[in-house]
């Protein structure tokens, strides 16, 4: 977990490091599991955003928005923030050991317009997310089969594919808590 938080961390930027810096030992910062406090914060829509990109960057902005959807979701389901939910172990491959998140991305510093249109694709649907002014999909998971064929996949319901990526519903009492 050392290492997803670091990578939060610089995601979230320098506000973050001074808050966390000035209330609490750098030891107690980083060994510190929990999302950001306020659920409506630039730091939310980064964490939520960078979820989004690194999960479907290559997808068009259908398959974007339905990463969206599990997020939203999820976080409505469990009665959990979207951090939570991005950041809970094991949830989005983008934060399975992660060292730190890549710098073109932190800084916005992309020369290939399809990864620039991706990034503020992910970014404007965090925001989307995080105000709840749109009316979601219904998906709690989604795998791209070529890459992966999870033992809860059975247990979905209400499956679309959508781009490179199959989506669908779990009943809560099937998801990790």
């Amino acid at each position: 977990m050392n290492n997803r938080r670091t990578a939060t961390l610089t995601l979230t930027g320098l506000p973050l490091l001074a808050k966390a810096a000035a209330t609490h030992s750098v030891e107690h910062t980083e060994s510190k599991k929990e999302a950001p406090e306020n659920f409506l914060s630039e730091e939310t829509a980064r964490i939520v955003s960078y979820t989004i990109y690194a999960e479907a960057r290559g997808e068009d902005y259908e398959g974007k928005r339905a990463v969206a959807s599990v997020i939203a979701t999820r976080a409505r389901l469990l009665r959990r923030t979207m951090a939570e939910i991005c950041l809970h172990e094991k949830q989005f491959s983008c934060w399975n050991n992660i060292r730190r998140v890549p710098e073109a991305y932190a800084l916005g510093t992309y020369t290939n317009l399809r990864d620039m249109v991706a990034r503020a694709d992910s970014y404007s649907l965090a925001w989307q997310l995080l105000s709840y002014n749109r009316k979601w999909d219904r998906f709690t998971h989604f795998y791209n089969p070529s890459k992966a064929n999870p033992s809860w996949a059975s247990k979905l319901t209400g499956i679309k594919t959508i781009g490179n990526h199959v989506f669908g519903f779990m009943e809560p009492r099937y998801m990790p808590r």
